[in-house]
């Protein structure tokens, strides 16, 4: 049962981040990648959200994690812009305040 469950996981994993690579990754298609970064970065932490409920941990330690999903989550999505210049994205480190410079072109962000 856990093989199962683990094939399964990572499964879900590889399908996750070659959706993330086809989607993000390539193209220049900035208002597309724009719209679909919030809705991607929440239907994968539900995924893993998913995972970890189903795996059963010790009722304090599952909250705790579901609990800080949620920030992360917000703060994955925050952090990350499209550059319109290059269609890159730029994450700022740490998740202190969203990047106002390309990382990859260095022009400013909007």
């Amino acid at each position: 049962m856990q093989e199962n469950l683990l094939i399964g996981f990572i499964v879900i994993w590889v399908a996750l981040v070659l959706g993330s690579v086809m989607l993000f990754q390539r193209g220049k298609d900035v208002v597309r990648k724009r719209k679909l970064w919030p809705i991607y970065t929440v239907f994968s932490n539900v995924i893993i959200g998913a995972f970890i409920v189903y795996m059963q941990p010790p009722t304090m330690w599952m909250i705790a994690i579901l609990v800080l999903l949620v920030p992360l989550t917000l703060l994955t999505i925050r952090s990350t812009k499209f550059c319109d210049s290059c269609g890159q994205a730029s994450r700022s480190p740490f998740f202190m305040k969203p990047p106002q410079v390309c990382s990859h072109c260095n022009k400013p962000l909007s």
